[in-house]
């Protein structure tokens, strides 16, 4: 597999906006004044009242890459030493995976899944269980998603920003306690490469399977002694995988531009201000689900329509429906960072906008059964602040407020003249829909006594969710009447919620310590926006709340050439947000979303890294279990009768059962100073349902092997590479679910995709 896997704020914000500078911690960890420094970060260690331990010193060579993508040692040294699950990924491993979205990490982080919904300009992700269970857009996930210090609610906002990243980081468990939005799974991190004070940078060109070109670079050049700037881009342009067994029009080709510019300002010795422009394009041709059923011998479709049991992993049926995507977005980010002897003041801020006018060939039929076109705006604005102080070298405090707003304008229709019986045979949803929130958050680290320290949090969040819109019959074949209405929904809901973590982490030697927490996390009600022909399918879902509980134990020995952790969780929902596959009026079935009154996940995860303990080798091995179940029974949701009811002690869905990972890397020393380096990878993940009340809403088993080859001269300043991504080219189901139809829609894995690097450092 290539994980290739109103209008007026209310007065609340107004008093919010106020308050606040701007604002986001993580900002801080990527602000150039450099995290490494802040006092209050060190304090916060497990042995917080013991010396600092020194980093180890790394032997380079006189002329090494000053672009070389690395995890600092202080960053590193401080997710080893947080009190919750944190994987990290460093920038030259995502470059080594071919990670280019968001989505592709899930492969290489235990108990993290992710999907493409529809053509890809959804995807779904989740962190034990807990995620973003819908497919239309505008609906915000379990687990929080920051892009440089900004929070980024909606999965378009995640596309074509994977470049020129520093470190990827996921921290798992309810989060909203020292940053950012509350969340009930965790939150994923990417930092991009920040501006220094010296000149350099990269130029990057590669070309692989289906004639797909890479282009990415950098330059980073200090204006003033205290001025500095970063630009980078990435441009990937390639033909499609999938063909047209009729028409011999590719599908799934790639057309994705990045840009970015970063400008650091150096106020004083203390005093640093970043600012963030950025845009992304998207041209690219959507997926489409591979549901023709092929006659393997001529290579010709059988059927019209409907999933066959010989479907070709690279063969689609689109016909003459329109399958596009035209997308584009940008915004601007600003982080300040103060230093002070006694801690450390972060304010950022982000504003985005983003437009997408998408057509996906939803049925995978070539027939309109339930093909869609996405037609939105967004804006989503954020500000957050904190501050960040050691009290008497015992107590480490931080407080801080966060805000955001955002808005979506959008209309979503579906195309069903095939089963309505009549070309007018579309149902459109036009809405508005408006998200507040706000929240006051503490958290504090205690040393008790020597290598014991009291973890306690706590969170008021506000929240708003208003929508306004609702479902039309354009051709008046369910009503008669053309245009008039199916659905509609003028409402608006307002929660508040407090949540908190308490804890404890002994440390038994230094680098090595234990944990527990319990803590509770709640995420904010949701609608669902897609066209319905029923208004019970259209109503607000409750806000979702949890329960975690958590053991764990960290090492890292041998200056952290050995690092290993493993942590134990049970989790309990209450009105788990959930896709549900449902009967609505006019015979058709449809996706939507309910509640599961109680469920509950437990598992554990495992994982080690060997760095160098033999000479130039690297390991690297994950490994999770996760039993997610729903404790109560479901029927129904708002009346609707669903496809297929579901059970207590049912399996929840983006839940696999097992998961693992695993890399290696060895380097072989050639002659006249070069360097070869070898390098195996593999992931695997169990199946899981991805809709409940679906009998078709199943994965299967997906799995991928990879290998990468690449040489250079050991001052790093160019390297060529040639790989191979799912080398023994399986053809598992990434997703599937129940068409509109009845019948089974599904994806299937990218097939075995080959290709070369060549990057030059200057």
């Amino acid at each position: 597999m290539r994980v290739v896997f109103r209008s007026r704020p209310p007065r609340h914000a107004l008093f919010t906006a106020s308050l606040l500078c701007a604002a986001s911690p993580i900002a801080t960890a990527v602000a150039a004044t450099g995290q490494g420094k802040d006092p209050a970060h060190r304090a916060a260690a497990p042995h917080s009242a013991q010396p600092a331990k020194k980093a180890p010193r790394t032997r380079v060579a006189a002329k090494a890459d000053p672009e070389a993508i690395t995890v600092t040692s202080s960053r590193t040294r401080r997710f080893h030493q947080m009190a919750n699950t944190v994987n990290t990924l460093s920038g030259r491993q995502l470059e080594q995976f071919h990670i280019v979205s968001p989505k592709e990490i899930a492969a290489f982080v235990p108990g993290v899944t992710a999907v493409n919904a529809v053509s890809g300009s959804t995807p779904i992700f989740s962190i034990r269980g807990i995620g973003l269970d819908d497919y239309i857009g505008t609906n915000m996930g379990g687990i929080g998603i920051y892009q440089d210090g900004v929070f980024a609610p909606y999965p378009v906002l995640y596309n074509g920003q994977m470049y020129d990243v520093q470190t990827v980081s996921v921290e798992k468990g309810p989060q909203g306690f020292e940053y950012g939005r509350s969340t009930t799974g965790g939150s994923i991190n990417v930092e991009s490469v920040k501006p220094s004070s010296k000149f350099g940078g990269f130029l990057n060109w590669g070309y692989s399977s289906y004639n797909t070109n890479t282009g990415k670079g950098a330059i980073n050049v200090p204006i003033t002694d205290h001025i500095f700037n970063r630009f980078s881009f990435s441009y990937i342009k390639g033909d499609g995988w999938q063909h047209d067994v009729n028409t011999h029009k590719l599908y799934g080709a790639q057309d994705i531009l990045g840009l970015r510019n970063q400008t650091r300002f150096d106020l004083d010795d203390r005093s640093s201000l970043l600012l963030n422009i950025h845009y992304t394009r998207d041209r690219g041709t959507p997926m489409s689900p591979q549901d023709t059923n092929v006659d393997q011998m001529n290579n010709v479709p059988v059927g019209t329509y409907g999933v066959g049991p010989n479907a070709k992993n690279n063969a689609v049926n689109v016909g003459s429906n329109r399958a596009s995507r035209d997308e584009n977005g940008g915004g601007v980010g600003l982080n300040f960072t103060r230093r002070f002897d006694w801690g450390t003041f972060t304010s950022a801020t982000g504003i985005d906008f983003y437009r997408r006018s998408n057509y996906d060939n939803y049925d995978g039929e070539s027939v309109n059964v339930g093909d869609y076109h996405w037609n939105d705006t967004y804006i989503v604005q954020s500000h957050d602040m904190h501050l960040r102080t050691t009290i008497a070298n015992r107590l480490h405090l931080t407080v801080g407020v966060y805000e955001s707003y955002d808005k979506i304008n959008g209309a979503y229709t579906s195309y069903r003249s095939f089963l309505l019986g009549g070309p007018d045979g579309n149902l459109t949803d036009h809405f508005v829909q408006q998200n507040l929130s706000t929240g006051l958050y503490v958290n504090t680290v205690t040393n008790i006594v020597k290598g014991l320290d009291f973890i306690a949090g706590g969170r008021l969040s506000y929240d708003e969710r208003g929508f306004h819109g609702g479902t039309h019959d354009d051709g008046g074949l369910l009503t008669g009447v053309p245009g008039s209405s199916l659905s509609y929904l003028n409402s608006n809901h307002t929660y508040e919620r407090w949540t908190g973590k308490v804890g404890l982490r002994y440390t038994i030697v230094p680098g090595t310590f234990v944990y527990g927490t319990i803590s509770n996390g709640y995420k904010a009600g949701s609608y669902f926006a897609g066209p319905v022909s029923s208004p019970s399918a259209l109503d607000y879902v409750r806000p979702e709340n949890l329960i975690a509980y958590e053991v764990g134990a960290k090492t890292s020995l041998f200056h952290d050439k050995f690092i290993l952790e493993g942590s134990l969780f049970d989790y309990e929902y209450h009105n788990r947000q959930t896709l549900f596959v449902a009967e609505m009026p006019g015979n058709i079935t449809s996706l939507s979303l309910g509640p599961i009154p109680r469920a509950r996940t437990r598992g554990g995860e495992l994982s080690g890294t060997l760095h160098n303990l033999v000479p130039n080798l690297d390991l690297n091995g994950s490994f999770a279990y996760l039993d997610g179940r729903s404790i109560s029974s479901v029927t129904n949701i708002g009346g609707l009768p669903l496809l297929s009811n579901v059970d207590a002690h049912s399996a929840l869905p983006f839940a696999p059962r097992f998961s693992w990972s695993a890399y290696a890397r060895y380097g072989i020393d050639l002659i006249h100073n070069y360097r070869a380096t070898v390098q195996v990878n593999y992931t695997w993940k169990d199946n899981m349902l991805v809709a409940l009340g679906d009998p078709n809403g199943q994965t299967s088993k997906i799995s991928s092997m990879g290998m990468r080859l690449e040489v250079g001269p050991k001052t790093g300043k160019w390297t060529a590479a040639v790989y191979v991504d799912n080398m023994l080219n399986k053809h598992g189901n990434t997703y599937s679910y129940t068409g509109s139809d009845n019948s089974r829609v599904q994806y299937l894995q990218t097939p075995r995709w080959v290709g070369c690097d060549l990057r030059y450092n200057f």
